[in-house]
């Protein structure tokens, strides 16, 4: 029952992604006749000034003998659900205008829609388009299609929409214009293999035309715009890994040095669901990823400069009031999060568009939520062209709302979203001088954009309920994987790719595998430890003579993991001493490294010598060897009894010796 308003949400989500699928396709009035040719959209600019000859190139195919590509404008929208019905291709609106040429004889593929300027002598060749009653701008649904000019018969068709602005002669378009904060999720499913190299997936999102390198690519031509950028530091890491082996990936470099100039969110270093991890005592688990999260993007970025990423502001899944209550002990004092994550607040006449206040038990931050349903609308199928006008269309229908008030909105892809260059590039240039739009980072959008009030007081949301009984995989399993990935690493370093890999396995299982799949992909993170493990060869067990009290034993050590290590080494004996301690930190490099220990031995005999090899905080034991010592040595107090012990005896002899000869002489004869 908890969990009903969220479903509502997300059901209205694939409702409109569905309903856009529908509208791919040709119109309705199209749907009966055999295909004779397609049309779909390239490119259209964002928006138009009246008095503008607005270009629309088409991509037009089939057979076009006597057929016109025809545009149909239609009066404008005037509200947040109208717009969203017309996106679907419903409820247009009334025709205000047409403009039409022969599909075969387009110049570039392009139609022209001539409008017509308000303040010149009316043009009957020109679209006069009307404004809302007090405004200057306004959203028009425009219908391109391919028709039979004498039949009238619609071949196929699409839904565009396009902004139209009065000439700026005495002033803005509006007041106020809309700030619009926009985030670029950066991850990927799955990116390290468990030995610590970045997997298939991963691999073939950034090759060229990859999901991710598309991503990359478009960061240049956003140049000008506020971007945030939410990247996955197991992603980021698993790409960097792949750009050594495939220097072709060249967009790396550009999210790299865009990840130190764009504003860049933090998060963990892998996707992971803190509420049920910290209601099931995994508390400190989830803080190391964040902890780990922010030092990764941070060296990746090559940056230390302080708020890159920024910490204080927080997007990310589910959250509760204890998840929440952790990130503040780290710094965290607002919150961006998705429209599905707040409990229903009831019906909404205009688009939430403010920062308001989020409580989640007796914690309070500042937040503001994206707008979900306009990020499913651009994400739907379609051509870069069109998806970027549903968005920009979207988001001015959304400034005309209150043109004359300070709002912000926050448009956010989804967590592995698939856009082409192409459509990022529109937008962007979309936003850019736009009359009605604004790009801003959240960080601004948070200082200039005031808080949202309920009467007299500010506005209050609660977080949706969310499920915190059940972990992926048993606790007790998490928590004992982790003190041993704690351990590898104060051996094998952090930068080993390997450790990566383990923090990603550890706490990224899939929520909605059974646990017998979760269980072999922690055992993954043991595998991988033992198989790093067996590469570090320890001296063997062996005998050992001593032929003088003080002696250097040599004591050889194999590193073949490639990378110079950090162990522990503990000696025990109850008749060797050791000068340089019986507890040492060695650095072993790579290849051979051979350690002349002394030792001192208290007592001639045989006896054991252990040596025990452990990472360095000894959660590890790496190996454990027994040397049998066999020493004929007598030690200094051995040898002064000795002699001691002759002397006395050598005058017992004498005495008894002199005495008996004179005993001898005493007898007469």
């Amino acid at each position: 029952m908890t969990l009903l308003p969220a479903i509502k949400k997300f059901a209205a989500l694939l409702a409109v992604a569905g309903l856009l699928v529908v509208a791919l396709g040709s119109g309705a009035r199209a749907a009966s006749l055999p295909v004779r040719a397609t049309i779909s959209l390239q490119a259209q600019p964002p928006w138009a000034n009246a008095g503008d000859d607005a270009a629309f190139v088409l991509g037009l195919r089939g057979d076009l003998t006597g057929l016109e590509a025809r545009a149909v404008i239609h009066t404008y929208i005037t509200t947040r659900g109208g717009f969203e019905r017309a996106v679907t291709g419903k409820r247009l609106g009334s025709v205000v205008g047409t403009a039409a040429a022969p599909a075969d004889a387009l110049t570039n593929s392009t139609l022209l829609i001539p409008l017509q300027h308000p303040e010149l002598p009316r043009d009957t060749l020109r679209v006069r388009v009307p404004m809302p009653r007090g405004g200057r701008a306004g959203v028009f649904p425009i219908e391109l299609e391919i028709r039979d000019p004498e039949t009238g018969e619609v071949y196929a068709s699409l839904v565009t929409f396009l902004t139209i602005v009065s000439p700026l002669t005495d002033g803005p378009a509006v007041a106020e214009r809309l700030s619009v904060g926009w985030i670029w999720p950066i991850a990927s499913r799955s990116p390290i293999r468990p030995d610590g190299q970045p997997s298939s997936r991963l691999n073939d999102s950034v090759a060229p035309g990859g999901r991710l390198e598309n991503i990359a690519a478009a960061l240049p031509n956003a140049d000008g715009i506020a971007v945030t950028l939410q990247a996955e530091p197991a992603t980021l890491e698993a790409w960097s890994e792949a750009t050594k082996s495939s220097p072709q990936q060249s967009s790396f470099p550009r999210l790299r040095e865009a990840l130190g100039q764009q504003e860049s969110l933090a998060g963990s270093y892998s996707a992971i669901n803190m509420p049920p991890l910290v209601a099931n005592g995994l508390g400190d688990l989830a803080s190391q990823e964040w902890s780990l999260g922010s030092e990764t993007i941070k060296r990746i970025a090559e940056t230390s400069t302080e708020g890159t990423p920024d910490t204080s502001t927080i997007f990310t899944g589910a959250l509760d009031a204890n998840s929440i209550a952790l990130l503040q002990s780290k710094g965290l004092n607002r919150a961006v999060v998705r429209s599905a994550s707040l409990a229903n607040n009831g019906d909404i006449n205009l688009t939430p568009a403010q920062p308001f206040t989020l409580l989640a038990g007796t914690a309070s931050l500042p937040a503001i939520q994206t707008d979900d349903t306009l990020g499913a609308i651009f994400e739907a199928p379609g051509s870069p062209a069109i998806r970027a006008a549903r968005l920009l269309a979207g988001l001015s229908v959304v400034a005309l709302e209150l043109p004359s008030q300070k709002r912000g909105l926050v448009i956010a892809g989804s967590k592995y979203w698939s856009p082409s260059t192409a459509a990022l590039d529109s937008v962007s240039i979309g936003l850019r001088d736009n009359p009605l739009l604004k790009s801003v980072s959240i960080a601004d959008l948070f200082s200039t954009i005031p808080a949202e009030r309920s009467g007299n007081r500010p506005l209050v949301r609660r977080l949706a309920p969310v499920e915190t009984t059940s972990v992926p995989l048993p606790v007790a399993s998490l928590l004992a994987t982790q003190q041993r990935i704690t351990a590898f690493t104060s051996f094998a370093g952090s930068g080993e790719p390997a450790t990566s890999a383990l923090q990603h396995l550890l706490l990224a299982p899939n929520p909605t595998a059974s646990r017998s799949a979760n269980a072999s992909q922690l055992s993954s993170s043991n595998e991988v430890m033992d198989n790093f493990i067996a590469k570090i060869g320890t001296p063997i067990s062996r005998t050992l003579t001593l032929t003088s009290r003080r002696a250097e034993v040599p004591m050889s050590f194999q590193n073949d993991t490639g990378r110079p290590l950090t162990i522990r080494l503990l000696l025990e004996s109850n008749q060797l001493t050791f000068p340089s301690g019986s507890n040492r930190i060695i650095e072993l490099a790579p290849n051979n490294t051979t350690l002349q220990v002394q030792v001192i031995s208290r007592s001639p005999g045989t006896f054991p010598l252990t040596l025990t090899v452990e990472s360095v905080d000894g959660g590890i034991v790496i190996a454990r060897t027994r040397i049998t010592v066999r020493s004929s040595v007598v030690s200094g107090i051995g040898v002064l009894l000795t002699g001691a012990a002759g002397v006395f005896l050598l005058l017992w002899w004498v005495t008894h010796w002199r005495r008996s000869r004179k005993n001898s002489a005493a007898v007469p004869a």
